[in-house]
């Protein structure tokens, strides 16, 4: 980092401090509740001298700091301090500018050395927190991150999946280095306190152990699910965190020109209505793609292959845009891109299903918490859930439709999605009429059965698998070192030889409940499919395979099951690899990753029954590569054996490949020579990030800090240095040919084409909510208008949040479809109880002259006059004489 990379403007408040004072100021108490140390925070402001508690009791220290306007604190224990203004950590050294800074007109965009860049580029394994103090080569080289967790009532499930996620280094390293990108303005603000709890996990002079209370506030706040102190799933947990951490920290993706956005969509076209079962062979079954017979024709998947390769160059997924959230769940919904093969499809070339192959797979229905594992074989129908979705895997998707008719549609990404976001292609088959629809479904976890001993030998019987794993890595073979594991594993090997075989059961492999999750599913009963040709509820087949693998697999095993009257839990020890977990036996053959072998991360493992037990977790330290338990407060190293034995629920994987670590190596060997060339390139921080703990970083995503029309958009100026890195020529030409993408950025300056659009849209936006606060007056001053317009509620909330900056594009045309009723002769009326507003006819004709849509609704309030009346009562009379008479 820069030397202003850290530099606080609000360093000028502090008075004279020295060391001394802040080491007695340890020794003392919270001024407020009389809380003693360890982490007591001192107020840094001039002339002030108050001592307040942090978040492990009250937070006194923020409550001052809020109260008082007082922006700087340091940690009595570790000495580092942190702004409240500025929201980050900043360092005393940089207190004082130096003069270079000062003369320069803009100190963020010039400041910059080479050895800043070069920073880093380092062959350390992954970022680590510290004081600001310099440290020694071997100081990178001690483990950190061994830091505990505070159970602070029945949180352990809390603690075991953050522990799982803190050994995540693609994760952990961006919050480390990439500090600057955490900003969000949507509350409860969660990646800020994830931000802070693993700074603190990870730095240099940890405690033993953190209190994660505000990481806890923050996702009660999210998810009610979570409040009080009742024991939770922690897979329910990961979810829900890792979707508003998304949430938070999503950043929609550079639009393309129309063109290029036209040609995607053709491509796409073609895709949807080409695709046949030979095109979905997995790439081990060395098939060829089959140019169909019979019907419309059946293509290729070529045109897919490039779309996917270009989605996964750019290292992106489909997000949702304006999300619906239940209360009880954060689980991403259910949605695809579903196209519809009209064309027959030779059946030939699709197996024929056998029924009793698919008993281990269950319809991959999800269940409340903990998540189910409803198979085929059970008696008693499922147990129904609002809480999720009808896929176990995790989905995400694009919010298209605004006001009616579809504007741009916009693509989001994050860290999150970077990370943990893979897609599946599926096929569905129906077995009446043969039409075939392909679906890409994004995932971000997968949610694997557990085989039965029937459904194993089934499974078996049925595929034929080669060996994933690489010899010894995931054998019962043991070392001599760790007596107490040796005597653990020969217990159990002695309790497994006195139970006979037809009781115990083969033994369950991760693979096999792979080989289950990817099998052939039929469709039938509850879970039958609706088929569009026919128009009715059909048997079918649905087979999937995996088109882009995530950088961090997780993997959750479905060991819980809930009945009509009671709740269990599947103890089956599922046997998994340390290293070498291949997934190629489940790729399409258009799967774009290149690297397909996992090795694993963290596991968490539950102990005890269904509604209750204990969550613990075992991560590898990425720094010294020995494992370690995470039990709470509590950290201990075990053997990997202890690991390999342990009943696991969820599982953390992550791609393994020498020769990304090759490629830093030779990185950082280029960024080290004194000849580097006479020019320097800015590249994306975000992305520098991804090529140091990424097997596949995919091209240079220099995008990320520029505006379309190359320069830096007037937003981000302010925090620019957060955003990129200055690298030597030498090093830039090398990443460059090696990856793509770009583009070269030797200049950074604040795009003026952007700013006089930016000035355009907020008069435009004033200009509106103006006009309409004033014609809106006006229309509540009438008495008895002559007519009033409806508008549909949910395009005037569209508008709303445009024109109050909460939303940067503009709603489509007014689309009042949803609450219009048309009736006979073409009259158009309400419909009762519909969503809609009342507004003028003024304040209509303005909002159409503007966007456009329909149709009108407009209620005519008919006032008869004293003649008609008199006319009416008339005629009523004669009616009555006549009926009497």
């Amino acid at each position: 980092m820069g030397e202003m990379d850290d530099f606080c403007p609000h360093l000028d408040s502090i008075g004279e401090v020295t060391k001394e004072d802040l080491i007695l100021k340890s020794k003392g108490t919270c001024e407020s509740c009389g809380a003693g140390g360890p982490n007591l925070w001192a107020c840094l402001q001039d002339g002030c001298q108050y001592v307040g508690c942090g978040e492990s009791y009250a937070d006194h220290s923020t409550l001052h700091a809020q109260a008082k306007k007082h922006n700087l604190t340091v940690n009595l224990t570790t000495f580092r301090v942190w702004c409240y203004a500025c929201e980050k950590e900043v360092f005393l050294e940089s207190r004082v500018p130096s003069p270079t800074h000062s003369q320069s007109t803009s100190p963020k965009l010039s400041h910059r050395e080479v050895p800043a860049a070069v920073h880093p580029l380092k062959s350390v394994p992954i970022a680590v927190a510290d004081d600001g103090e310099s440290e020694s080569d071997d100081d990178d080289l001690k483990p950190r991150g061994l830091t505990g967790m505070k159970n602070i009532g029945n949180s352990c499930y809390m603690n075991a999946a953050l522990q799982a996620l803190s050994n995540c280094p693609p994760l952990t390293q961006f919050f480390l280095e990439c500090g600057g990108l955490v900003r969000t303005d949507k509350k409860p603000a969660l990646c800020k306190s994830y931000q802070k709890l693993i700074s603190e996990l990870w730095h240099k002079k940890r405690p033993s152990y953190v209190v994660p209370s505000s990481l806890s506030h923050g996702i009660k706040l999210v998810n009610p699910l979570f409040r009080g102190y009742a024991q939770q799933d922690t897979q329910e947990f990961l979810r829900c965190l890792m979707d508003q951490l998304h949430e938070e920290l999503k950043e929609p993706i550079p639009s393309y020109n129309q063109e290029r956005e036209e040609e995607e969509r053709e491509d796409q076209r073609e895709v949807e209505h080409g695709t046949t079962e030979d095109d979905f062979l997995s790439c081990d079954s060395g098939g060829e793609m089959g140019d169909g017979e019979g019907g419309g024709g059946v293509g290729s998947l070529s045109e897919m292959e490039l779309l996917i390769q270009e989605e996964a160059g750019r290292s992106i997924s489909e997000k949702e845009k304006l999300k619906e959230r239940r209360l009880s769940y954060c689980h991403r919904r259910t949605s695809s891109e579903q196209a519809d093969e009209d064309a027959d499809v030779d059946t030939a070339m699709i197996p024929e299903p056998d029924n009793e192959a698919f008993m281990h797979c269950s319809s991959r229905s999800c269940s409340p918490h903990p998540p189910d594992t409803h198979s085929k074989l059970s008696s008693s129908p499922p147990r129904s859930s609002p809480l999720r979705t009808a896929h176990s895997y995790v989905l995400k998707k694009a919010q298209v439709v605004s006001g009616g008719k579809r504007r741009s549609e916009i693509k989001y990404r994050s860290v999150i999605s970077d990370i943990f976001d893979g897609s599946i292609l599926s096929l569905v088959q129906c077995l009446t009429c043969d039409r075939v629809s392909t679906t890409i479904e994004t995932f971000q976890d997968l949610s694997l059965p557990i085989p039965g001993k029937e459904d194993l030998a089934k499974l078996h019987s049925t595929i034929h698998q080669s060996a994933v794993v690489k010899p010894g890595t995931c054998g019962e073979a043991y070392s001599t070192q760790g007596w107490l594991a040796f005597l653990m594993d020969y217990i159990r090997r002695f309790v497994v030889s006195c139970i006979p075989s037809w009781f115990w059961g083969p033994v369950v492999t991760l693979e096999d409940c792979l080989a289950a999750f990817f099998a052939a599913d039929e469709l039938k009963g509850d879970n039958m499919y609706s088929c569009e040709r026919c128009k009715k509820l059909r048997n079918g087949v649905k087979y999937c395979k995996v088109l882009r693998l995530p950088e961090i697999l997780c993997i959750h095993l479905k060991r819980f099951r809930h009945e009509v009257m009671y709740s269990f839990k599947i103890s089956s020890h599922v046997s998994f690899p340390l290293e070498g977990l291949n997934l190629r036996p489940f790729l399409a053959k258009e799967c774009v990753s290149h690297v397909t072998t996992y090795d694993l991360l963290a596991v968490i493992c539950h102990h005890g029954t269904a509604g209750s037990g204990h969550y613990i977790s075992y991560c590898q330290n990425v720094i010294n590569g020995q494992w370690y338990e995470f039990d709470d407060q509590y950290v201990t190293e075990v053997h990997e054996t202890v690991v390999q034995n342990a009943e696991a629920y969820v599982l953390f994987y992550r791609k393994s490949s020498e020769d990304a670590e090759r490629e830093r190596q030779k990185v950082v060997s280029l960024a080290a020579m004194k000849e580097s060339g006479l020019l320097q390139f800015y590249i994306s921080r975000e992305w520098l990030n991804k090529f140091n703990t990424f097997a596949e970083p995919g091209p240079i995503t220099n995008q990320s800090f520029l505006c379309c029309h190359g320069g830096i958009p007037p937003n981000k100026y302010h925090y620019i240095d957060d955003l990129v890195v200055i690298l030597p020529q030498n090093v830039w030409e090398y990443l460059y040919n090696r990856f793509g993408g770009g583009p070269a950025v030797n200049h950074l300056y604040v795009c003026s084409i952007c700013q006089v659009e930016i000035e355009a849209l907020a008069k435009r936006r004033k200009t509106e909510i103006d006009t309409f606060i004033k014609l809106n007056k006006a229309f509540q001053a009438e008495e008895s208008p002559s007519v009033i317009y409806c508008i549909s509620m949910q395009w005037f909330r569209e508008w709303e949040a445009f024109v109050k900056g909460k939303d940067n594009d503009p709603p489509g045309p007014i689309d009042n479809s949803k609450v219009a009723l048309t009736k006979s002769g073409g009259h158009v009326q309400p419909k009762q109880g519909a969503d809609y507003g009342q507004i003028s006819e003024e304040t209509w004709s303005y909002l159409f002259s503007i966007y456009g849509g329909g149709p009108e609704i407009a209620i005519r309030q008919t006032i008869a006059q004293p003649q008609e009346l008199e006319s009416l009562h008339g005629e009523q009379k004669i009616e009555a004489e006549t009926r009497a008479g």
